[in-house]
């Protein structure tokens, strides 16, 4: 997939942390980065629009980050959008949560920036190109 046409989602109520991300996801040359604060808002911004990874955090207000994976995973049309959970409180129990819930990857807090590239890098290569969710034009036209 072209990280041009990739759209991100960064979740954590740190405005620190959230520009942190986005700013390596900019570096690695993906454009499209939208950022919320809590799980509450993040879930109103996935329904709206077709993101291809979601990054969140586990710990905030509102909605946390395991709560919103799982509520991604009982969206209709887009339950297997790969989520990215990053937290400070690692345990091998929130590790095995984390993944019970449906998690693509599991990132420990303080993270180094070239851990958190390869593991969006590796989600974003095993998306399936665009044209996958595109009908054919024969489709379209009744199987002519």
């Amino acid at each position: 997939m072209n990280r041009t046409n990739t759209r991100l989602l960064v979740v954590d109520d740190s405005v620190s942390m959230r520009h942190i991300i986005c700013d390596l996801l900019h570096e690695l040359g993906f454009p499209a980065v939208d950022e919320a604060g809590d799980g509450v808002a993040a879930l109103e911004l996935f329904r709206r629009t077709p993101y291809d990874v979601v990054i969140t955090d586990w710990y905030m207000p509102r909605c946390d980050g395991i709560d919103l994976l799982r509520a991604i995973r009982h969206e209709p049309e887009r339950a297997e959008t790969p989520v990215l959970v990053l937290t400070g409180h690692v345990t091998t129990a929130r590790v095995v949560e984390a993944i019970e819930a449906g998690a693509n990857g599991f990132i420990a807090k303080p993270f180094v920036a070239p851990s958190l590239c390869e593991k969006v890098l590796r989600l974003v290569a095993s998306l399936p190109p665009v044209s996958d969710f595109v009908p054919s034009m024969a489709m379209a036209e009744g199987g002519r």
